[in-house]
């Protein structure tokens, strides 16, 4: 799944052309965008201060909310016989 878009950006490879920029959700946390021409990733942090100059955020009601995760359940687990008790233990009940 890819990760949220956070802006737009004019694509420097061609005129007219308008980037989707999101941002890695773990590690670097490096700025990139995608376009027609492709998953673009500056690696310097010149490329990266560029990114985050020239980056139109979206609205807070454009901006894709995040999907809520329903929690499981959670139920006691009977607990585990072990070798021991299992032998000590009367079958008859």
């Amino acid at each position: 799944m890819a990760n949220p878009d956070i802006g737009t950006i004019a694509c420097p490879i061609e005129k007219g052309c308008v980037g989707k920029v999101r941002q890695y959700s773990k590690g670097s946390r490096k700025y990139y965008y995608a376009c027609k021409h492709g998953m673009i990733t500056p690696n310097l942090e010149a490329g990266q201060a560029w990114v985050a100059a020239n980056m139109k955020p979206l609205d807070p009601e454009e901006q894709p909310k995040p999907e809520a995760k329903p929690e499981p359940e959670k139920t006691p687990k009977p607990k585990a016989k072990n070798w021991l008790s299992s032998l000590l233990e009367d079958d008859d009940e």
